[in-house]
């Protein structure tokens, strides 16, 4: 057998949330060709033409959301090379409301949701809910985007700007203390936006947009709010393994992630929680995939929301990880190792078949 050829995304920019850098070490250790190209390179699709597999971990930003999945579908089904993340892995990536319908289609246990794309229906729904309730955009990563409803008029009100108006992502000032007093930094992003304004009376010229400028429209989306919940569940799974730890809520907030405090105490994860994540990756499909659960209004643990990929350094500094059967294996391990080891054993065992003009491939 030919020594395998994998293709990484590589570019200057890359920091040190990238899992790159340690996916080309792993798969330089185990003797695979490792070609470095950037994925957004005009010329990919002949620069990877060659490759036996391509690997790209692609963020949660606009720029990221609007290239990789066009490039990484193009080379996944028209060149017939996998991919790291696939498909089934990254469709829901960043996004609630796919993720909403993922949990629906597969009957996972979940938070309660509703979702809706027309006015009418969800000023229905807030007229005869139950505060409260939790609104959230379908963007936004570490708590972002995410805010509590207390009563029919706040639901109102953001209900309207959503069908009405519109929101830009992390500007929900969500995090920001209320006072009448602004902050030095509210003055100043309001004092830019007003400079910005001008010349789009004079000129028509639109003024610039935020850095996540994927406007959110025309839906409405509310979980359940469950009370008592002190932390939240993240529960990490590639391929025959899971990571577990808890993450406390910000003081005074029901919010835990991106709180940026990780508990690795064993006895605050149950076992349910791990069993629970590997049948949903088996249902899904996954590569990789992170899961955020708390406890609903039964009682009952569920998924908040999932994510192919993760803060890769609070998973490895986990103190060990569990097997499908949750034996427990002491003892740290790089998820990106573990993604990597995955895909070559994909691309070793890669059934062959034929294109259009009967040429193995």
């Amino acid at each position: 057998m030919s020594q395998l050829c994998i293709a990484v995304h590589w570019t200057d920019r890359l920091d040190k949330y990238s899992y790159s850098h340690r996916w080309v070490e792993y798969l330089t250790e185990q003797k695979i060709k490792v070609k470095k190209i950037d994925l957004k390179h005009p010329e990919v699709i002949d620069l990877v033409s060659d490759c036996d597999g391509v690997m790209w971990h692609w963020y949660h930003i606009p720029d990221d959301k609007q290239s990789a999945p066009k490039i990484l579908d193009a080379i996944e089904t028209n060149l017939g090379i996998p991919v790291f993340p696939n498909h089934h892995t990254r469709w829901h990536y960043d996004e609630k409301i796919s993720q909403y319908y993922l949990l629906e289609a597969l009957d996972l246990p979940r938070i309660k949701t509703w979702l809706f794309w027309d006015y009418k229906q969800a000023l229905t729904f807030i007229q005869n809910a139950n505060y409260p309730l939790v609104f959230k955009l379908s963007v936004g990563a570490a708590s972002a985007n995410v805010l509590i409803v207390n009563n029919i008029e706040e639901a109102i009100k953001y209900l309207d700007k959503t069908f009405k108006q519109t929101f830009f992502p992390y500007t929900l000032n969500e995090f920001e203390h209320k006072n009448p007093l602004l902050s030095i930094r509210e003055w100043k992003s309001r004092l830019k936006r007003l400079y910005h304004s001008i010349p789009y009376f004079y000129s028509g010229e639109y003024p610039p947009v935020p850095e996540y400028y994927l406007l959110q429209k025309n839906y409405a989306y509310f979980q359940e709010f469950c009370p008592g919940n002190e932390r939240d569940i993240r529960i990490t799974v590639i391929g025959d393994r899971a990571w577990g730890f808890t993450r406390p809520n910000r003081p005074g907030d029901f919010r835990a992630s991106g709180s940026g405090m990780v508990d690795y105490d064993l006895n605050k994860v149950p076992l349910e929680a791990v069993r629970m994540a590997f049948d949903a990756s088996h249902k899904l499909n996954s590569q990789s995939m992170a899961y955020d659960l708390i406890y609903n209004k039964n009682k009952e643990l569920a998924i908040i929301e999932v994510t192919y990929c993760f803060v890769r350094f609070a998973v490895h500094d986990a103190p060990g990880w569990w097997d499908s059967e949750l034996n427990w294996h002491k003892g740290h391990l790089h998820p990106e190792d573990a993604q990597a080891e995955d895909f070559i054993n994909l691309l070793i065992n890669k059934p062959k078949t034929a294109d259009p003009q009967g040429r193995q491939i």
